[in-house]
C-alpha cells in the first residue's frame, strides 16, 4: 500500500453515490462545528432483558416504569461515567442475583472504556456526524475482520431517548447467552433460511421467534449507518432496525479514513427524507443517537457502546449542529 493512500483525507471526503459525488464538510467547517468527547464503555452480555430484570435491581424497577433513563444512575454531573466496565470486560463482575457474568467469553487484555469525538453540522439538505477515536487501526491495514463504527438514530420513541441501542440488544441475539441453535433460526419461516437472530426493538416483537406487532413502526424505526474499515478502505452502509436488523442493497453517503493513530467517520442523515427507513428529521429538532465501535478485532456483541447522545439540528443539546453555508 502506498504510503499516500494512509493519509487521512484533511480536506474532504468524497464518495460516489447514486451517480453523483458526495462531499462531506470542509476541515475548516468542522472547527466550527458543535463538539464533544463521548465516553463509551463495554457491556459485555447486560441486554434489554438485563436492565429490566431482577439483576439490575433498582434500575429494573425503574426502567420497567419508564422513569429514569441510564445516565440518572450510571453518570455524574461531570460526564464520567458511574460503570465499573473493566472488570465487565475481564469477566470478573457478576450479575446480582443470577451471579452469572457480565462476560462469560473474556478477550485478554480489553478495556472497559474508551473516548470518541462527536461533532455534528448540517446543511440544507443533511445532517453531518463525525466519530473520532484512537486506534491501532487493525482492521484498515489488513483484510479479514474489519473495524467499524454504528449509529443508531431515532428521533420520536421515548425509549430510545432514554436507553438507545439497548431497546435492541436482546439475550436472544446472535452470540448472547440466550441465543437459539442455528439450525432452530433457519428452520423457523420468518428468516427465509437464515441462521441468525440479529437486533430487534422490544416493542416490535417480544422475542426472536414472537409476533411483529407493526403499530409502532411509524416512531419506531431506528436508522442505521455504519462506517467499515478494512484493507486501506472504508465503506459506508445504510440500513434499519425494527423486528429485525437489515441493511439496503445500496451503500450509503458517507466514508473515513485511518491516520496518524486516529480512525475518522462521517455519516450523512438526509433532512427530511421521504424514505420509508430513514428517520425523518428537520432543522430546529434534538434527536438522540447512539454509538457503537468495533475495533481491534472485535466481531459481533464484543464492542463498545454509549448511551443516547443528544444532536440539535441548529438547536441546543448536547452536540448542536451547526448550520453550514454552500
Amino acid at each position: 500500500m502506498r504510503a499516500g493512500s494512509r493519509l487521512l483525507l484533511p480536506l474532504l471526503f468524497t464518495v460516489f453515490f447514486a451517480g453523483q459525488a458526495w462531499a462531506a464538510p470542509s476541515d475548516a467547517d468542522w472547527s466550527k462545528a458543535g463538539h464533544r468527547d463521548v465516553t463509551l464503555f463495554y457491556p459485555g452480555v447486560a441486554s434489554w432483558e438485563f436492565l429490566n430484570g431482577d439483576d439490575h435491581r433498582l434500575g429494573g424497577r425503574e426502567i420497567k416504569k419508564g422513569k429514569k433513563d441510564c445516565r440518572h444512575c450510571h453518570m455524574s454531573k461531570d460526564g464520567e461515567l458511574d460503570l465499573k466496565a473493566a472488570e465487565i470486560a475481564a469477566g470478573s463482575m457478576r450479575m446480582k442475583r443470577s451471579h452469572n457474568p457480565f462476560e462469560p467469553e473474556p478477550v485478554a487484555g480489553k478495556k472497559g472504556l474508551m473516548k470518541a469525538g462527536v461533532k455534528a453540522a448540517y446543511d440544507s439538505e443533511n445532517l453531518y456526524v463525525r466519530v473520532e477515536w484512537e486506534s491501532k487501526g487493525s482492521g484498515w491495514r489488513s483484510r479479514g475482520t474489519p473495524d467499524r463504527v454504528s449509529i443508531q438514530m431515532n428521533g420520536a420513541e421515548p425509549y430510545f431517548a432514554k436507553y438507545g441501542c439497548f431497546i435492541t440488544c436482546h439475550n436472544d441475539a446472535n452470540t448472547m447467552p440466550g441465543s437459539p441453535s442455528r439450525r432452530e433460526v433457519a428452520a423457523n419461516p420468518a428468516y427465509n433460511g437464515r441462521d441468525d437472530v440479529r437486533l430487534y426493538a422490544f416493542y416490535a416483537k417480544g422475542s426472536w421467534d414472537g409476533p411483529r406487532h407493526g403499530d409502532r413502526l411509524k416512531n419506531g424505526l431506528i436508522d442505521l449507518k455504519s462506517v467499515e474499515f478494512e484493507g486501506g478502505k472504508a465503506t459506508s452502509r445504510d440500513g434499519w432496525v425494527f423486528d429485525d436488523r437489515a441493511w439496503e442493497e445500496k451503500d450509503s453517503p458517507g466514508g473515513g479514513a485511518f491516520s496518524n493513530g486516529r480512525y475518522s467517520a462521517v455519516f450523512s442523515f438526509r433532512l427530511k427524507s421521504a424514505d420509508k427507513f430513514d428517520v425523518n428529521v428537520s432543522e430546529g429538532e434534538v434527536v438522540p443517537i447512539a454509538i457503537s465501535i468495533h475495533d481491534e478485532g472485535a466481531e459481533k456483541r464484543k464492542h463498545f457502546v454509549s448511551f443516547p447522545v443528544a444532536i440539535g439540528i441548529g438547536a441546543a443539546a448536547e452536540v448542536r449542529a451547526v448550520k453550514l453555508s454552500r
